[in-house]
């Protein structure tokens, strides 16, 4: 955990400033940066906290305050839920920019570590598989879908206008064939897209950044345990859920096959891109 910090705290303090120095914002952003310069990492979390409450939203930004968590986690002045909010916001980085491998590997280490904690006390694993359908789903992109399913049409198109003028019978084969792969095709795709294109539409991710999530029933009242054992019936810290509804201050979320609702105030919803 201290490597994976301080490679962090490298990759902070040696990533371009451009954005820093072009937002209006970049006195509050260099406040930030000092006070980790200097190991004020509650100085930077108040000011990196107090960009995103302005709707900033930047992967700099998020990235920076995810290393302020992780070294206040590994300081005396430690809180609970840090590491769940450095997951969050490493999160949040991941999904304003896909292609930083860093802020990626970052999140798996800090997960990992949440996991070791956990597990010396025999509690739940922090990452758990997604749901059967969201898995297939999430295979490959909306847009790779939406194009396979518009090959699959032009194949299936392609295989019916063979099939329909060929005169010989090994060339209406062909037709035939190309038309049967075609509709296949179209077929999973535009579901596919339409299943991809409906979880993002009814669903946001987010992370729990509190050391445990008690799941509630729609009053708000505890889901009850099987023979004294709890089962499933908290969600860890640094855990990714989605949200699929809110009401006051609950919200349903899924993590894995587990549905429940719990308070909005223990979750960072990550913004939309």
């Amino acid at each position: 955990m201290k490597i994976a910090a301080a490679a962090l705290l490298f990759l902070t303090l040696a990533a371009p400033t451009a954005w820093a120095a072009a937002d209006p914002t970049q006195k509050l952003f260099g406040t930030a940066v000092t006070a980790l310069q200097r190991g004020a990492f509650d100085e930077a979390i108040d000011a990196l906290e107090l960009l995103a409450d302005q709707g900033v939203l930047h992967p700099d930004a998020s990235f920076n305050r995810a290393v302020a968590y992780i070294e206040r986690a590994r300081s005396p002045q430690a809180r609970p839920g840090d590491l769940g909010r450095a997951a969050a916001a490493l999160a949040e980085t991941v999904e304003l920019r896909p292609e930083d491998a860093e802020a990626e590997a970052a999140l798996e280490r800090v997960q990992a570590e949440i996991a070791r904690r956990r597990a010396r006390h025999g509690e739940a694993p922090v990452v758990v598989r997604p749901s059967l359908s969201r898995a297939v789903v999430g295979l490959i992109g909306e847009d790779v879908w939406a194009a396979c399913a518009l090959l699959g049409s032009v194949a299936l198109a392609a295989g019916l206008g063979i099939r329909w003028l060929s005169r010989t019978a090994p060339a209406r084969l062909s037709g035939a064939v190309a038309a049967a792969a075609g509709a296949l095709l179209l077929l999973i795709s535009a579901g596919m897209t339409i299943a991809s294109r409906s979880y993002r539409e009814t669903s946001d991710p987010a992370v729990v950044i509190v050391n445990e999530a008690r799941l509630l029933d729609e009053k708000g009242v505890p889901l009850p345990q099987r023979g004294g054992v709890p089962e499933q019936v908290v969600v860890p810290e640094g855990a990714g859920v989605h949200v699929l509804e809110r009401r006051g201050t609950l919200a349903l979320i899924e993590w894995g096959d587990t549905r429940g609702w719990i308070g909005l105030a223990q979750l960072r919803v990550l913004p939309e891109v």
